[in-house]
C-alpha cells in the first residue's frame, strides 16, 4: 500500500497500491515467472464499504514479458481482469442478488443496472467454467412466464443435482433444441428420463434429439390431470345435452362432481355419485372418454 486519501466531503476512501521492485511476476497464460515489462496506466475498482464510506483501490498493474507469450497483464489478485469491482465486493452483491432482485441490490450497493447485471453475468461464466460434464440421468423441461404479454422462458434443470442447466428465450421447439449441442454424447447416453408437460414443441424437440425417447418422456400429473378431466367434461356435455332434449336434467350442476377426486368424497357422496354415473352414462359413454 502507498497511501490512503480520506475524501470526507464525497464520502470515499481511495487506497493507492505499489508493489515492491524488482519482482518477477507469473505469466497470465502459462504461469512461468517472467521479468516485468511496464504498468498499466492507473485503474480503479470499487471495494467494501468502509464505515459507509465508498472505497477505491487504485494500482497501476504490471505487465510481465513471457518468452513464449510476450507481453501479458498479470492477474491481480483481488480482481478479474474485466471488473471494476474486487473479488470481495462482487461476493457481496451475488450474495444478496440470492435473496433480492437486481433492482433491489443494485439501490442499495450504489450500482447503475449495467453495473449489477455485469457482476451477475460475471458469476455464472465462474460458474459454467467449473461445471464438470457430469452425467445427467433426471432432466427437467418447463416454462417460466415473465413481463406482460405472454412472454416465456424454456428451462432445462438437472434434477439430481437442483440445478438450471439451460435458458432459452420463448417456448418453441427451437427453444429446446438449442439445448442438446450443450452436452456431450456421453452426457445425452446417461439420461434415463426427462421431466415435461405436454407442450407439442417440448415433445418434439425431446423425439428428434434423445434415442428412445418415447420410453424416457414423463410427463407430469398435473397435466394428464388436466387433460383427463377436460375428457370427462367433454363426454358430460355430450351425455347432459342428450339427456336434456329427453327432459332429463339430472346432469345439470355436476360438472364439479365428475372432476372431484373421488378419495375426497365421503361415504353418502360416493354412493349418489356411483348411481348418477351409471344412470346418466352407463359403461357404453363411459367408454367414450377414450
Amino acid at each position: 500500500m502507498e497511501r490512503v486519501d480520506l475524501q470526507l466531503k464525497e464520502g470515499e476512501v481511495h487506497v493507492y497500491l505499489t508493489h515492491e521492485d524488482n519482482r518477477e511476476w507469473a505469466c497470465a497464460e502459462c504461469g512461468v515467472l517472467c521479468p516485468l515489462y511496464d504498468h498499466q496506466p492507473e485503474r480503479q475498482w470499487r471495494h467494501l464499504d468502509t464505515c459507509q464510506y465508498r472505497t477505491i483501490l487504485h494500482a497501476e498493474p504490471p505487465r510481465s514479458q513471457c518468452p513464449e507469450h510476450g507481453v501479458r497483464v498479470v492477474k491481480l489478485s483481488w480482481a478479474e481482469a474485466s471488473s471494476r469491482f474486487t473479488a470481495l465486493f462482487e461476493g457481496l452483491a451475488i450474495e444478496w442478488l440470492k435473496h433480492a432482485s437486481q433492482k433491489a441490490v443494485g439501490e442499495q450497493l450504489r450500482l447503475s443496472w449495467d453495473e449489477i447485471h455485469g457482476i451477475m453475468e460475471r458469476a455464472v461464466e465462474r460458474g459454467l467454467a467449473r461445471r464438470q460434464a457430469e452425467e445427467i440421468p433426471y432432466l427437467g423441461v418447463d416454462e417460466k412466464a415473465f413481463r406482460k404479454g405472454h412472454k416465456y422462458l424454456t428451462l432445462v434443470n438437472d434434477l439430481t443435482r437442483s440445478r438450471v442447466l439451460y435458458v432459452a428465450e420463448d417456448r418453441e421447439q427451437s427453444s429446446l433444441d438449442g439445448f442438446w449441442p450443450t452436452i456431450t454424447a456421453e452426457q445425452q447416453a446417461s439420461i434415463e428420463a426427462v421431466a415435461l408437460d405436454m407442450w407439442d414443441p417440448y415433445v418434439a424437440s425431446v423425439r428428434g434429439h434423445l434415442p428412445k425417447a418415447e420410453e424416457k418422456m414423463v410427463f407430469d400429473k398435473f397435466h394428464i390431470a388436466k387433460h383427463l378431466g377436460e375428457a370427462v367434461d367433454r363426454v358430460r356435455r355430450r351425455e347432459n345435452k342428450v339427456l336434456k332434449a329427453e327432459g332429463d336434467e339430472r346432469l345439470k350442476g355436476t360438472k364439479y362432481d365428475w372432476l372431484r377426486n373421488p378419495a375426497s368424497m365421503e361415504g353418502e357422496q360416493k354412493r349418489e355419485f356411483a348411481e348418477l354415473s351409471v344412470r346418466a352414462c352407463g359403461p357404453r359413454n363411459l367408454m367414450k372418454i377414450t
